[in-house]
């Protein structure tokens, strides 16, 4: 009787266990879905605002790049692979992008001269960010 009641015991400590984990992974994967989801929102809107640069469209990307901004704060447990470097290309892809709607914004207000230099930089900067999410997903296994 005694045994039973010890291996019963021992089962639901396994199983409190277990649950726990899968939780806080459940967690993880929920946090990378949501940065990749606020990623390609600020990609499109970006993307709009450099094809037709309407002031609309610039607000709506700098709130992608704060959505981005504020997702990119995510914390990972030690269950996902990379998790340290996974969340370190996140600041970056977050930077980069605060740094090309910085860029963009300089660019179509014309505070600068050297448009083209801004033109430049702006394309230099989508290039960087873009190659620091290519390196988040294959860090994440996504790609």
């Amino acid at each position: 009787m005694k045994g039973r009641w010890l291996l019963i015991l021992v089962l639901a400590v396994a199983a409190g266990v277990f649950l726990i984990i899968y939780g806080m992974y459940r967690e993880d994967i929920k946090a990378l879905k949501s940065f990749m989801a606020s990623y390609d929102s600020y990609d499109k809107a970006v993307s709009d605002l450099s094809l037709s640069g309407g002031a609309g469209l610039e607000g709506a990307a700098s709130g992608a790049a704060a959505d981005l901004a504020a997702k990119s704060s995510l914390r990972l447990s030690s269950l996902i692979k990379h998790d340290a470097e996974l969340m370190d290309r996140a600041r970056e892809v977050a930077d980069l992008a605060r740094q090309e709607i910085e860029s963009i914004k300089a660019y179509k207000d014309g505070l600068q001269n050297g448009k083209e230099e801004l033109a430049e930089g702006s394309r230099i900067l989508t290039g960087k960010r873009k190659k620091a999410f290519v390196r988040f997903q294959e860090l994440g296994g996504i790609r």
